[in-house]
């Protein structure tokens, strides 16, 4: 029967850890090869029984190489910013997707697990928590602009520069001002940079959700006016909430039922919600995820017919 490996040291207690750490704590070449290891890359390991992620990755890739800062769609993910499929996805299986970095301003290997570039950064646009070096969220939205379409970009943007309610995220300022990101993309000089002042143009302060974006976007695509965001309505002595956009003139609103929407305490809320508006002489158009395909085509209809209904003309737009 094969002997069992001997327990790691202490001093190594990391799910994810690399060569030089292994060597530092006095584990052999041979007890690396041991079954409850597996090697993932050049340079880094993990346990077997270990919960992989990305996260334990990228920390001890920057826990053991103090110029490694986290960038690109790997640092987009760790800060949780509205990436589309299938940029968003990562598994350590993936061929297509690796872990991006940084050596700031270092030159590193290309692994089939790392993808590294070679970039000076400032100070402000690094952050550290811990051992994980990661670049900061507007510098993260800048470097991202190579890979993503203008639309993307707006959606990242908008979330970046959105009031937080603190209540539900624990935060009280947004996590960028509408100002740090006009600076920030006319400082940059690295590719897609027109892209993003491009993108920098349309975003605005208010969208809660990428899905939000795309159909404010699509309405200003097909010459509707421009929409209040999320901003409370009041009509007659009725309280009519903070409709996703609102058309106050035409009273008309726009609702768009994501995953929250679908336990049933939400449902009813969103019954009570409509009939509301509808009560005050508004119309409530609701969306849904088929609404947002090709180019919010079906949505940007019903949407079109409701301002119709209520007296918008294209002639009168302007």
């Amino acid at each position: 029967m094969p002997r069992h490996p001997s327990p790691l040291p202490p001093s190594l207690p990391f799910a994810v850890f690399t060569t030089a750490e292994a060597r530092r704590a006095g584990v052999s070449t041979d007890r690396l090869r041991a079954q409850d290891l597996r090697r993932l890359g050049y340079g880094i390991y993990v346990r077997a029984d270990a919960d992989l992620t990305e996260a334990a990755i990228i920390t001890a890739l920057t826990r053991n190489d103090p110029m490694a800062v986290v960038r690109g769609s790997s640092a987009a993910r760790h800060w949780g910013l509205p990436l589309p499929l299938p940029v968003e996805t990562w598994s350590v299986e993936s061929r297509t997707t690796s872990i991006q970095m940084t050596a700031n301003g270092h030159l590193r290997r290309d692994t089939r697990l790392v993808r590294w570039t070679r970039q000076r950064l400032r100070g402000e646009e690094l952050v550290a928590i811990g051992a994980l070096r990661v670049t900061s969220r507007v510098r993260t939205w800048l470097d991202l602009a190579r890979d993503l379409t203008l639309d993307q970009l707006v959606e990242i943007g908008d979330h970046l520069v959105r009031h937080p309610r603190s209540r539900l995220e624990h935060r009280t300022h947004a996590y960028a001002t509408p100002q740090q990101l006009g600076t920030a993309a006319r400082e940059y000089s690295g590719s897609g940079r027109l892209r993003l002042l491009e993108a920098l143009e349309l975003v605005r302060v208010g969208s809660d959700s990428p899905a939000e974006t795309r159909l404010r976007l699509a309405a200003a695509r097909a010459e509707l006016p421009e929409p209040e965001l999320n901003t409370r309505q009041f009509d007659g002595g009725h309280d009519l909430g903070e409709p996703d956009l609102a058309w106050p003139r035409w009273r008309v609103c726009v609702e768009h039922d994501g995953p929250r929407h679908r336990t049933p305490k939400q449902q009813e809320n969103d019954i009570a919600r409509r009939e509301n508006r509808e009560a005050a002489g508004w119309i409530e158009v609701q969306t849904v995820a088929a609404d947002l395909h090709k180019g919010c085509r079906r949505g940007i209809r019903r949407l079109e017919e409701a301002l119709t209904r209520h007296g918008w003309r294209r002639s009168a737009a302007a």
